[in-house]
């Protein structure tokens, strides 16, 4: 069955939750209509005046809670299905939900696949049609790999990887595997799309933010956002300076998002057939004489370029640091000077 006109109500005193879970639902089908409520009472006005296919509602709410609400709502419309959440799971709660007839208890945490799934049941929506999307090719990924192994050098991370808009990894590079990717992978391209279109409605102005940064008291997490379908990832200790955890993925997802974008170019290449030349265009040109260019490379140019070089290659080094013990040419030295 399709998912157009489907509507959703999402009910969270938790709005920053409630957001994440509705961007994650985009996924199940692009015509599903989602709104959001802070409270019961909020969640009625809007059900009095449209109604709903399915209500989302957490259970510890202000006011009424999830489950009188859900009573409510059965009293309203007994067709209407409802799924009720809770981090305080317990056995008399979720026997009250069950006899309320509720559609589905489910506890927190949940993963945002599962949550996906729940809605896709309650809907009676199958699964979405994949959207289409190339794999890479064996010289991309093998490009993007390198990428990333300088990356964690270079900052001496944890972990990177790239995971693509479905919250799948595509390429990493790790430490260890003590790591739950695929729970993180989810949490992150849902509570990015969510945190993103938020802050770009308030003071973005219509300019997407590329940039977020977690911190934690072990391991922090930035994430950049490559080619609108990928984000790059890197975690790293807290030891580490987020400055310059920033400014070698930069310079990473610049190369990264080339080398996504070389496969279109690459495949209009394939697509075009020659063109055939004429008996006059085959004739060899006469030669040219070489004119002589002036180099363009400013002095900050060079200065991001030696950066970026001592970092990769001398582990993650400051261009203050690598200039202190004389990692760096004197020809770079001499061009700055000039400069």
């Amino acid at each position: 069955m399709e998912s157009a006109g489907k509507r959703i109500l999402i009910v969270d005193d938790d709005f920053e939750l409630a957001t994440l879970l509705g961007q994650a639902l985009k996924d199940v089908g692009s015509n599903l209509q989602i709104q959001l409520a802070r409270d019961a009472d909020e969640a009625l006005a809007k059900i009095s005046k449209r109604p709903f296919d399915l209500v989302v509602t957490d259970i510890k709410m202000a006011g009424l809670n999830g489950l009188q609400l859900v009573e409510v709502l059965h009293q309203l419309d007994p067709a209407i299905k409802t799924i009720a959440m809770t981090a305080y799971s317990s056995a008399e709660v979720e026997s009250q939900a069950q006899a309320l007839n509720v559609y589905r208890y489910i506890a927190k945490p949940f993963t945002i696949e599962e949550f996906r799934r729940i809605v896709r049941e309650a809907l009676a929506v199958g699964e979405p049609t994949p959207v289409p999307s190339v794999d890479l090719s064996a010289a991309q990924r093998t490009a993007i790999e390198e990428h990333l192994m300088s990356l964690r050098a270079s900052t001496q991370a944890h972990t990177v990887l790239l995971v693509n808009h479905r919250g799948r990894p595509v390429c990493m590079n790790s430490l260890s595997n003590g790591l739950d990717v695929t729970g993180l992978c989810n949490a992150l391209v849902a509570s990015n799309a969510g945190l993103a279109t938020e802050v770009e409605r308030v003071i973005g102005h219509g300019h997407p933010f590329t940039l977020s940064y977690h911190g934690g008291p072990d391991y922090s997490l930035c994430s950049y956002s490559v080619a609108s379908n990928y984000l790059l990832v890197t975690v790293f200790s807290g030891e580490i300076r987020v400055g310059q955890v920033w400014y070698y993925m930069k310079d990473a997802a610049n190369h990264i998002q080339a080398i996504l974008e070389s496969e279109t170019e690459d495949k209009l290449t394939e697509e075009t057939p020659p063109v055939e030349k004429t008996a006059a265009e085959t004739e060899p040109e006469a030669e040219k004489p070489i004119e002589k260019t002036e180099p363009t490379e400013t002095a900050f140019e060079l200065l991001e370029e030696a950066a970026t070089a001592a970092g990769r290659d001398f582990g993650g080094l400051s261009f203050a640091e690598a200039l202190e013990q004389g990692l760096l040419g004197e020809d770079l030295l001499r061009a700055l000077g000039e400069e």
